[in-house]
């Protein structure tokens, strides 16, 4: 295997990696639920070989892995689908094969889509709906200890990302629910890190004010990894729908923000003592100036030695402007892989 990248004083530097899209896909279709998944290859897909293959040659060997809780486990409490835990290990055994590493992520943002009174209905985790909990933080601890069961003794498992930005989570709380999936993990793997996201979209440029100021997970193992997400457009929410040109006349500072956007959940992490980790961020390919900006924030990122995931690749995303997916048959970069792709020492 090639050696690890270095910093020009010999250490090493974080890991970078990506985001590989796909199977947390429609689930935004009318009537998704447990009940009514869609079908693989028509609404959902996951990694091909290809696509593992190219982000290994350039250095970035850590695949953050989206996935639908509902369609991984139909019935909550109960085994685990057969054909897409199957999709998740070929990915798994096809990241061993290029020396990269995997962190299963539950793309539900604190949900899980299921019939209520015959309806199709998100409920948060631990929500009272008509006098029951139909999703309880029971259900979701499960889910990891199968998750768990299934996986902990692969060799290319980085680790379990319990939670895709938790928002808007209401009278549930957020912090003893993921508690709850560390406690059950523990049960069975007390190995490999647990990534646990921030309440509020996990944006890192608000991580103290959605979270307190406190670190909130009891990890007998000690591998506990907090994650938050960064975009760089004027409300953070990654869908950049204004140009640069327009951002820049409203914030002359554009260059800084990405860096300044680090600041607060540095600093958390800091006076906490505890890792933290980049899950998501991205720029528009069709405009240089946002990859300008996105360098900025790397360096920042290699300063502080945080590990992060691009958002995003996959081979479902045609013309998405923020897509890092390679064309012509993987020979074609992305725009913002020249500064993104690690060269090997």
């Amino acid at each position: 295997m090639d050696a690890a990248p270095t910093k020009g004083d010999g250490g090493a530097l974080p890991r970078r990696g990506v985001n590989l899209a796909g199977a947390e896909f429609g689930h935004d279709k009318p009537g998704f639920c447990a009940e009514e998944r869609g079908a693989f290859g028509k609404d959902w897909t996951h990694p091909t070989e290809g696509t593992i293959a190219y982000f290994a040659r350039h250095g970035l060997r850590l695949l953050r892995v989206p996935f639908r809780w509902e369609r991984l486990q139909p019935r909550l409490g109960h085994e685990l689908d057969p054909h897409e835990l199957a999709r998740l290990k070929k990915t798994l055994d096809l990241a061993r094969g290029y020396g990269s590493r995997v962190l299963l992520d539950a793309h539900n943002y604190g949900r899980y889509a299921l019939k209520v009174g015959g309806v199709a209905r998100l409920c948060r985790i631990d929500e009272e709906i008509g006098g029951r909990v139909p999703v309880s933080r029971a259900h979701f601890g499960d889910l990891w200890r199968r998750l768990a069961q299934a996986f902990a003794r692969h060799e290319a498992l980085e680790g379990y990302g319990l939670m895709n930005e938790p928002h808007e989570m209401g009278d549930s709380d957020w912090k003893a629910v993921s508690n709850e999936a560390v406690r059950a993990l523990r049960e069975v793997d007390s190995t490999h890190s647990i990534y646990v996201a921030g309440e509020h979209w996990s944006s890192s440029w608000k991580w103290t004010t959605a979270n307190g100021p406190s670190a909130w997970i009891d990890d007998p193992a000690g591998k506990v990894v907090y994650e938050a997400h960064c975009y760089f457009d004027a409300d953070g929410s990654g869908t950049y729908t204004r140009s640069f040109e327009a951002e820049l006349a409203a914030d002359p500072d554009l260059l800084d923000r990405g860096v300044a956007r680090l600041v607060d959940f540095a600093a958390w992490c800091e006076r906490n003592r505890v890792r933290g980790f980049l899950g998501e961020y991205g720029v528009p390919r069709d405009d240089a100036r946002w990859h300008e900006l996105a360098e900025c924030f790397l360096a920042r990122l290699d300063a502080l030695g945080m590990d992060s995931c691009a958002w995003a690749a996959g081979e479902w995303w045609g013309s998405y402007p923020l897509s890092l997916q390679p064309g012509h048959a993987f020979v074609t970069d992305a725009p913002l892989m020249r500064r993104l792709k690690r060269k090997r020492a």
